[in-house]
């Protein structure tokens, strides 16, 4: 999938315009969206089936997110948040050779150790969610939509309107 990317991003900016007609140069742009928007799909993408399959208990809540790493030099980690009745879990896909691929459980925090969550800025001009935990350190995910998901969240998490900034 990468080196299909590469050579049609190559294509289009080595290939001679003129040569070719107008619509079928102006078609590989599409044709290059198309591939990258499939390979972020099977790149991060974790479906909410997949989450299912390995969580015991009944999920109130999920979102795509990218957890905002603690050092700005590394990339997001992107995974399905969801809550469950008694934590907080980011789940990913694991993509190992010759195995099934499975939601993987890469971090978790238990609902008590949250004191409350705002809905806002997280890192730049990205929005998203941030969980303030009770031992002062802060969880960041990144969610373009939180904001339409805050009813959802509090609900999710069994909290009233006073815990919320």
């Amino acid at each position: 999938m990468k080196l299909l990317l590469l050579a049609l991003f190559a294509l289009i900016i080595f290939m001679p315009a003129e040569q070719f007609p107008r619509w079928m140069y102006w078609s590989l742009f599409i044709l290059l969206f198309g591939v990258l928007y499939l390979y972020y799909r099977i790149s991060y993408w974790v479906p909410l089936s997949a989450v299912q399959r390995v969580v015991a208990q009944p999920l109130s809540f999920s979102l795509f997110v990218g957890k905002v790493p603690p050092m700005n030099s590394e990339d997001l980690v992107r995974g399905r948040l969801v809550i469950t009745e008694s934590a907080v879990q980011l789940y990913q896909m694991s993509r190992k050779k010759g195995q099934e691929h499975q939601a993987k459980l890469v971090w978790q925090v238990a609902v008590e150790e949250i004191k409350r969550f705002s809905v806002g800025r997280v890192i730049g001009l990205r929005n998203g969610i941030t969980f303030h935990l009770s031992d002062g350190d802060e969880a960041k995910f990144v969610a373009s939509f939180a904001r339409r998901h805050k009813q959802e969240l509090i609900q999710a998490l069994g909290w009233n309107d006073d815990q919320i900034k």
